[in-house]
């Protein structure tokens, strides 16, 4: 790769683009709110820039001053990559250390928080734990219950490709669920939430060893297998997923629908605890919408997200990073 010789904000920002923070990405998270198209020719904010670089990319100033020097996203070689298919593991590290960093923004934000609790390892016993009006347990009864237990779960709508589907990671103390997919079907986001709190509650992650998964479709080895079952337990208790092999789509949801009415079990979480086991994401879609459960999830997780985090108390950086997470609210510009 040629070297570039010439340090302004321009190249600058195309040694950031080849370190993997390109786009929207960069400008929502790195640059300063006051940024416009004027201050990209403006020689006397460089420096305000490579600060925000160097202390995003966790590297000496001086390395970021170099036109020479390559710069590149923080590695996390001991992350636990799941579910992943045909990737270079190399190329999720943006991905990972920007969820990281929109993590911390996130816990150092808390309204009121909270000493950590850890769902139980018996996925009955949190489902027994968890506080509803209604038999089902649903994607809101979820996040209410990882919220009270200091455990926040963060849709985020800005990651750099490839970005991954769900993770678990510890950060400043405090573990995390982080939802980096836009799907908006309740039940399918809340068996991503309750897998992802399989593995926090199996102890899969630890501060250095977040967990990633990329995409839905099980890579066959025993800690996905693990986290799908605790899962499909805390979502559906005891009953059993059966076969719901049928002709289409609107077969698959009448039966499902009677299971519900048979068992209690809610006909949406039973579809994609089918297509956790099957990997029919796609019929499994097209039968919720058939049922008329297809929307909402995106507004339940931004619901608990802006009740829990002070938008407005965050710091100038913070805030940059806070504009990552999926969000109705934007955080006021600094006093002054």
């Amino acid at each position: 790769m040629t070297a570039i010789k010439q340090h302004n904000t321009a190249t600058l920002m195309t040694r950031l683009s080849r370190a993997g923070f390109k786009g929207e990405f960069a400008t929502s998270a790195i640059l300063p709110d006051w940024w416009d198209e004027e201050c990209a020719r403006d020689a006397n904010v460089l420096p305000e820039l490579e600060l925000r670089i160097a202390r995003f990319l966790e590297v000496p100033l001086s390395l970021v001053r170099d036109p020479r020097a390559q710069l590149l996203a923080p590695a996390h070689p001991r992350a636990q990559l799941r579910r992943f298919r045909g990737i270079d593991a190399k190329r999720i590290d943006p991905a990972i250390h920007a969820a990281v960093s929109i993590t911390g923004a996130v816990v150092r934000n808390l309204r009121h928080p909270t000493v950590v609790v850890m769902p139980p390892a018996d996925p009955l016993d949190w489902r027994r734990e968890i506080e509803r009006p209604q038999s089902a347990v649903t994607l809101n009864d979820l996040c209410h219950d990882l919220w009270l237990r200091g455990i926040p779960v963060i849709p985020i709508a800005l990651l750099p490709a490839p970005k991954f589907q769900g993770a678990v990671c510890i950060v400043e103390n405090r573990p995390v669920v982080l939802i980096g997919h836009r799907n908006d079907e309740p039940a399918r986001v809340a068996f991503l939430v309750a897998h992802e709190a399989g593995h926090l509650a199996a102890g899969d992650c630890t501060p250095e060893v977040p967990v990633i998964d990329e995409d839905e479709i099980a890579d066959g080895s025993e800690i996905e297998q693990r986290a799908d079952q605790y899962a499909q337990a805390v979502l559906l208790g005891n009953a059993v997923v059966p076969d719901l092999s049928r002709a289409d789509f609107r077969q698959l949801a009448r039966a499902a629908a009677e299971l519900e009415r048979t068992t209690g079990a809610e006909a949406s979480a039973v579809l994609f605890s089918w297509a956790a086991r099957t990997g029919e994401y796609a019929t499994a879609v097209l039968a919720v919408k058939a049922l008329y459960r297809g929307t909402g999830a995106r507004r339940t997780l931004r619901g608990h997200f802006e009740q829990h985090v002070d938008l407005n108390a965050a710091s100038e950086t913070d805030r940059a990073l806070l504009r990552c997470v999926d969000s109705e609210s934007e955080p006021l510009a600094a006093a002054g």
